[in-house]
């Protein structure tokens, strides 16, 4: 685990209670699918989106607990704040 992973996973448990969110997690946002690539500095999750023609290839802010389903590394859901 890098220290880049390692940082993300205490400041989600600390600022949000989250302690399942990783660096690299599938998550669905409204509907759409894409991956966690970092937290920001409203301890809301950076999301690089599926879809790049809609979302671009550019990270959004994303709040982690309105209407995001969080996936395993097998595809199950572990997590749904529908």
């Amino acid at each position: 685990m890098t220290r880049k992973e390692k940082q993300f996973i205490d400041d989600m448990k600390r600022c949000r209670g989250i302690d399942f969110a990783r660096v690299g997690m599938m998550v669905e946002v409204y509907g759409d699918i894409g991956t966690i690539v970092g937290m920001n500095g409203s301890a809301n999750l950076d999301v690089v989106f599926a879809n790049q023609q809609k979302y671009g290839k550019y990270k959004h802010n994303c709040h982690p607990t309105c209407s995001v389903k969080y996936f395993d590394g097998e595809g199950n859901v572990i997590a749904d704040y529908r």
